[in-house]
C-alpha cells in the first residue's frame, strides 16, 4: 500500500469515479479498491461515508456536474429532451457509475439541480401539479430502465436474430422484426423519449380543456385513462 493522503471527501469521490472511468465498471469501486488507490485503510473511508451506497450516490452526483442545465429559453419539450439526452450520456461515459445511477434516483445537489429543471419545464408544458410529479417519475423510469438496458448494451447478433424472427413470424407483422432496435442503444432511448414527450403534450392539452383524461392534483388516486 502506497503512501496514505490527506483524505477528504472530494478526494475519494474523484478516485472512486476515476477508478470507474478507467476499469469500465461497477466492480472497480469497492472501497477495499478504493482505499488502495488512495494509500488507506478501507476503514477510514467510514470516516466520511457512512458506506458504500453513500459514496456511490457521491460518486454520481459528481458525474452528473458535468450536464448543462438547457436554455431557459427553449420550449418545454426541448429543455426535457436535452437534459434527459445529457444526464444519459454522462452515465454511460463514466460505466463505473451507470449501474449505480439506473438503480438509485441522484439526490445529490447536481441531481436536485437537474430534477428541478425538468419540473419546471413539465409546469411550463401545462400540466397540472399532479400529472407534472408523475411525468416527472415516468421520465425518470425511462432514464433509469435505458441506463440499465445500457450497461449490457450490445450488437445485432445471435440473440436479437432470434427475438427480429420470432416478432417476423407474429400475425401482422409485416417482417418488422428487422426494425427492431439494439437493446440499450441511443436510438431506442430517444425514439422511447419523443414518446413519453408526445404523451405529455396530450396531457397538458387535455387538462388546458379540461378533458378527463388530464391528471387532476385534487384527485391523486385516479389515473389518466390507457
Amino acid at each position: 500500500m502506497g503512501k496514505t493522503r490527506f483524505l477528504n471527501p472530494g478526494l475519494i469521490v474523484r478516485t472512486a469515479l476515476d477508478m470507474g472511468d478507467r476499469e469500465g465498471g461497477a466492480d472497480a469501486m469497492t472501497m477495499r479498491r478504493i482505499a488502495g488507490e488512495l494509500g488507506c485503510d478501507p476503514m477510514a473511508l467510514y470516516r466520511h461515508f457512512s458506506n458504500r451506497d453513500a459514496l456511490l450516490d457521491a460518486v454520481a452526483d459528481l458525474a452528473l456536474s458535468e450536464v448543462q442545465d438547457p436554455d431557459a429559453e427553449l420550449p418545454w419539450d426541448q429543455r426535457i429532451a436535452a437534459t434527459a439526452a445529457a444526464f444519459r450520456a454522462a452515465a454511460v461515459q463514466h460505466p463505473g457509475i451507470t449501474a449505480h445511477l439506473a438503480a438509485r434516483p441522484p439526490l445529490g445537489e447536481h441531481g436536485r439541480r437537474l430534477a428541478a429543471g425538468m419540473l419546471d419545464a413539465l409546469v411550463a408544458a401545462g400540466l397540472p401539479p399532479a400529472a407534472a410529479v408523475r411525468s416527472f417519475q415516468t421520465l425518470v423510469a425511462h432514464l433509469a430502465a435505458s441506463l440499465a438496458m445500457a450497461v449490457q448494451a450490445g450488437t445485432r447478433d445471435h440473440r436479437w436474430g432470434q427475438v427480429r424472427d420470432m416478432v417476423n413470424a407474429l400475425p401482422g407483422a409485416d417482417a418488422a422484426g428487422d426494425d427492431l432496435f439494439v437493446v440499450g442503444g441511443e436510438e431506442q432511448f430517444r425514439f422511447g423519449l419523443r414518446l413519453l414527450l408526445a404523451g405529455i403534450r396530450a396531457e397538458a392539452a387535455a387538462a388546458a380543456t379540461g378533458e378527463r383524461g388530464a391528471v387532476d392534483s385534487r384527485s391523486p388516486a385516479s389515473p389518466a385513462p390507457l
